[in-house]
């Protein structure tokens, strides 16, 4: 893809159809492709191929998958001249919306992201009105009074007895007691992200996922369970944007780690997200 071949990424074609079933009953969504971007610095694979078989799976129910890899990594090369990495994902992923048009006649696009991924999903969307559904897997999470209650009754319960709770208590109101107060005192340009990823302040968040919305953009928000306070209960992020149910989809994985590595968890997600897109594109 690209005018230099700088863009690769493997595709997944739907199975042929008979012609007379393909007149009684026409293709799941026609005219939508589903793009699966890169989890972090890993290549089109996914992590555990979790890539490589949902673009099987995606194709199954007739819509063509794209696994690609965005600029500088994997097979593409960088050759974008944005001046950040999340501007460059965003241009490499609207290339290849564009190109997946020319080569199979895609109109709309949904598409998929495991961490960072989803960072460059949501951006993309945000970016181009071509983008009709969003998967995020693990995007921002925000500790809500509820979910922070939870967290801690379920570690005073992992600590036994009474004693012992409270000196973990008090252990963690130490820590954060001395985090604040380093913040306070200097500045730091990396208090908001995690494991290198950029967190945006939860109003900004929560201004995007509604501009979405309101433009038509289907969203399914997917959480691991590696979240603590960030993220424990199902529904938690209706915990934080009440206005938001009914309008966007989530799922919860408790037992899951944040790249699906079992494969009853990854199993769990493909079906999950199967469901969805027949659900909300079928």
């Amino acid at each position: 893809m690209g005018s230099e071949g700088q863009l690769v990424g493997i595709l997944s074609h739907p199975p042929p159809r008979p012609a007379a079933a393909a007149v009684v009953s026409p293709s799941v969504a026609p005219g939508l492709a589903f793009i699966i971007l890169n989890a972090g610095v890993l290549h089109r694979v996914g992590p555990h191929r979790l890539h490589v078989l949902l673009a099987r799976r995606i194709a199954a129910l007739g819509i063509t998958g794209l696994r690609v890899d965005l600029g500088g990594i994997g097979d593409s090369i960088a050759s974008s001249d944005a001046t950040s990495f999340r501007d460059s994902a965003v241009a490499d992923t609207r290339l290849a919306m564009t190109s997946l048009t020319a080569a199979t006649g895609a109109q709309r696009f949904v598409l998929f992201g495991v961490c960072s991924g989803a960072d460059n999903s949501l951006a993309t969307a945000l970016a181009d009105a071509r983008v009709a559904g969003i998967v995020l897997v693990d995007p921002p999470t925000y500790p809500t009074r509820r979910g922070q209650l939870r967290f801690l009754r379920t570690r005073v319960a992992q600590r036994g007895s009474a004693g012992d709770a409270i000196k973990w208590g008090i252990s963690v109101a130490r820590r954060r007691i001395r985090d604040t107060a380093r913040q306070l005192a200097v500045p730091d340009p990396e208090d908001q992200t995690s494991g290198g990823r950029e967190r945006p302040p939860v109003d900004v968040f929560h201004a995007q996922l509604n501009r979405l919305v309101d433009r038509g953009v289907r969203i399914l928000a997917v959480y691991s369970g590696i979240h603590g306070a960030g993220y424990n209960r199902n529904d938690q992020l209706f915990e934080l944007f009440p206005d938001l149910r009914g309008r966007m989809d989530q799922m919860y994985f408790p037992d899951s780690n944040h790249t699906f590595t079992e494969l009853a968890a990854q199993a769990a997600l493909l079906d999950a997200v199967a469901a969805w897109t027949t659900k909300r594109f079928g």
